[in-house]
């Protein structure tokens, strides 16, 4: 099977599943065992956590990174007053490499960039509600002292109080592109040099206050590659991308979802739906690339973990404002899905979901990139 969780080391990597557990889980593919539950033990639930992904708080020069003071403090007042378990991202990232989930309702939260803002006015809210947190960095601003861009200074007071950081680059370039003329060493060694010049930098400047083991990052943009994926494992990473999505037991820890907000994607009823997402359980998908060399919108393929209150008859994807329809290859476990519209330069995404009868939907999100990225 192309890109299984089972074909190779490589593959194996990107799927965080323990040896004995994956092949159990080809032996079902093949077999058809645990379609029933009588053939099988009551299922794991599949979801760690939603993690929440923010920019800037409050700034409303930057309307499509932004989140508005009352669409902020709306956000954290429903996760406080329907008690919500908001924990650190380090505690997400060790459940899932124990292929263990969290309570329900657990989310972390996350901003990239390192926003003046997020220390200004995002801080306070969180403090007073006791609520942990994680600031990936982009380094170059920082170091630069642009305007908009946190200090060390700053960042080392947020550490003091519980602030945790980590890696988003130094360059906030797009680390999968290569520059025109670049072979594949020279761009390699380049993101290797960005990467580790930016692990150094926290662990000079913040301390313990950086998330180190596993080091984690969040790809500029929301980008990567396949290519990019293996240089990220070999450097130990954990790595976060931008497409909506809860974390679960089968999720690509080198592509991990997160729910992306700005002022024009923040109301409350959109929160509420995503905020109580559940992981659809991929255990399998082709292509793996989000990468495209053409304009075609790709056929993806996807196969399901078994999971009972599934309503797979109920899924749906989406493309652009197309409903896309499911051409299931084998009865509620895997099916293919193709946009029509051609994918534009820049980002797209197919977003799949499907209802648990108890009003929450099970959420993937694929990314795709056409062109240089960073758009």
């Amino acid at each position: 099977m192309p890109d299984s969780i089972c074909s190779s080391e490589r593959a194996a990597r990107r799927w965080p599943v323990d040896r004995l557990r994956c092949l159990a889980l080809a032996l079902m593919l093949v077999s058809g065992l645990g379609s029933a539950a009588a053939q099988s033990p009551a299922p794991t639930p599949e979801t760690v956590a939603s993690v929440l992904m923010y920019h800037r708080v409050g700034n409303a020069d930057h309307p499509s990174t932004n989140v508005t003071e009352a669409q902020f403090r709306a956000h954290l007042d429903y996760l406080e007053t329907e008690g919500f378990n908001v924990v650190p991202l380090t505690r997400v990232v060790e459940a899932l490499e124990a292929n263990r989930p969290l309570p329900p309702r657990t989310v972390a939260i996350t901003f990239d960039d390192g926003y003046r803002s997020v220390g200004e006015t995002a801080h306070p809210m969180l403090e007073a509600r006791g609520f942990p947190y994680t600031v990936f960095v982009n380094t170059e601003p920082v170091n630069a002292g642009q305007a908009g861009h946190m200090s060390w200074e700053r960042m080392r007071g947020l550490a003091a109080q519980g602030v945790r950081f980590a890696n988003h680059s130094r360059s906030h370039a797009a680390l999968f592109h290569r520059r025109d003329g670049e072979t594949r060493p020279r761009w390699r060694d380049r993101v290797r040099t960005d990467l580790l010049d930016v692990r150094a930098s926290l662990r000079d400047e913040l301390g313990d206050a950086v998330h180190q083991s596993p080091p984690l990052l969040a790809y500029p943009y929301g980008e990567y590659s396949l290519e990019l994926m293996d240089e990220v494992a070999e450097l130990g990473f954990v790595a976060f991308g931008q497409q909506s999505g809860a974390i679960g037991i089968h999720s690509n820890s080198l592509a991990l979802p997160r729910h992306s907000f700005n002022e024009r994607y923040a109301a409350m009823d959109r929160f509420r739906v995503k905020v109580r997402s559940r992981a659809l359980p991929v255990i399998e998908q082709a292509p793996l690339d989000p990468v495209r060399g053409s304009r075609t919108a790709p056929a993806l393929s996807l196969t399901l973990a078994p999971t009972p209150d599934l309503r797979a008859g109920q899924l749906a994807c989406y493309y652009r404002g197309e409903r896309l329809t499911p051409e299931w290859l084998e009865a509620d476990r895997r099916f293919e899905v193709q946009g029509k519209a051609p994918i534009p330069v820049g980002r797209t995404r197919y977003n799949c979901t499907a209802p648990d009868g108890e009003g929450r939907y099970f959420w993937f999100s694929q990314l795709w990139v056409h062109g240089d990225g960073g758009t």
